[in-house]
């Protein structure tokens, strides 16, 4: 996901305050992991940075386990009388014992807070990165294709008696494990993608999410679904194989469309079909699922379009395809993580 600040610019105090990098330090899992072994082969000026982070946030963990609430109240007396000791010689190290207090505070609060949460609110999180499309089995067997720079999220205590219920950001391909037979249709056997205020509820099919800026679309290839605002009853439409709904957030009003579901649904194969879009709205794809934001020389060149099957095996081959296809020339800027197009 993005990042307010750029990493490589990252000095040690960013690391010790940055939320995602404390997580995968003193709770990590394959998804952090995955993350930062990204982020120090892609700017290995970071890694003794995030070695040293490493250092300090397991030392305070440490120390934390028994500091007591007194003695953080100490702690933060303590800081507090040092900056107005001399503010001009501490306002620069100010910065990075604010962040490694708070950090210690915060690893202090999470291990308390664990002791007393409930497990079924737990969330298992599932994530990648630009460029990425993953695909894994969920524990009722449901198979989820996971688009680039997604998030899917999911209770990590299942409850085979209950809703299956499931959290997504970005884009993903579910094919739900059919579990209803006959009569009434019980609380197991529902399956529901909340996505923004959009619920996706659905018994058996294979359906597209797309989350992403502030408008949720969702296209059915098989079974029938039912889409509702949370908490507006009238909003609810179906929809059957071909049609697709759309929610724009902070509305009530859900708009159903035909489509070519099988193109919406290509990425997942690895390919992207276009027909006749508007090389401006491409670009919004690629920076979704790329990171890559357009720089566009001429701005006219956003309105040429664009049709056919591109592969997405490689992003340079991708972006190469479309130029030659547009008569245009793209250029990777990797510093700035841009797309010079001219």
């Amino acid at each position: 996901m993005k990042q307010s600040k750029k990493i490589n610019t990252y000095q040690l105090e960013d690391f010790i305050d940055d939320p995602k990098f404390i997580s995968w330090v003193t709770l990590p899992d394959e998804a952090l992991n995955l993350f930062w072994r990204q982020v120090q082969h892609e700017y290995p000026e970071t890694k003794p940075l995030i070695r040293d982070a490493r250092d300090i946030i397991l030392s305070m963990r440490i120390q934390s386990e028994s500091m007591h609430l007194n003695e953080q109240q100490l702690l933060w007396k303590s800081i507090e009388l040092q900056i107005k000791a001399n503010p001009e010689k501490q306002r620069k190290s100010f910065s990075l014992w604010f962040g490694a207090a708070a950090a210690v505070l915060l690893i202090g609060m999470i291990a308390i807070l664990s002791l007393f949460y409930d497990a079924k609110y737990q969330k298992q999180e599932i994530t990648t990165m630009y460029g990425q499309i993953r695909t894994f089995v969920l524990p009722d067997g449901t198979v989820v294709t996971l688009n680039a720079n997604s998030k899917l999220q999911y209770p990590k205590n299942w409850d085979k008696t209950a809703i299956r219920e499931v959290w997504i950001e970005g884009e993903a391909f579910f094919k739900v494990n059919h579990l209803h037979q006959s009569g009434i249709i019980k609380d197991a056997e529902k399956f529901i993608v909340h996505a923004e205020k959009l619920n996706v509820e659905v018994l058996g099919t294979s359906f597209n999410v797309n989350n992403r800026r502030n408008l949720v679309k969702v296209a059915l290839l098989t079974g029938k679904v039912r889409l509702g605002v949370e908490g507006v009853r009238s909003s609810e439409i179906n929809l059957r194989p071909g049609e697709m709904g759309e929610y724009q957030g902070r509305k009530t009003a859900l708009v159903k469309t035909k489509v070519q579901t099988s193109d919406i649904a290509a990425w997942k194969s690895g390919e992207l079909h276009f027909d006749n879009m508007p090389l401006s709205k491409v670009l919004i794809l690629i920076e979704d699922n790329y990171g890559y934001q357009a720089v566009l020389k001429d701005k006219s060149i956003g309105d040429k379009r664009l049709s056919g099957t591109f592969s997405v095996s490689s992003e340079d081959a991708l972006f190469k395809a479309i130029a030659i296809s547009l008569g245009i020339s793209i250029e990777k800027d990797e510093l700035n993580h841009q797309l010079i197009i001219k």
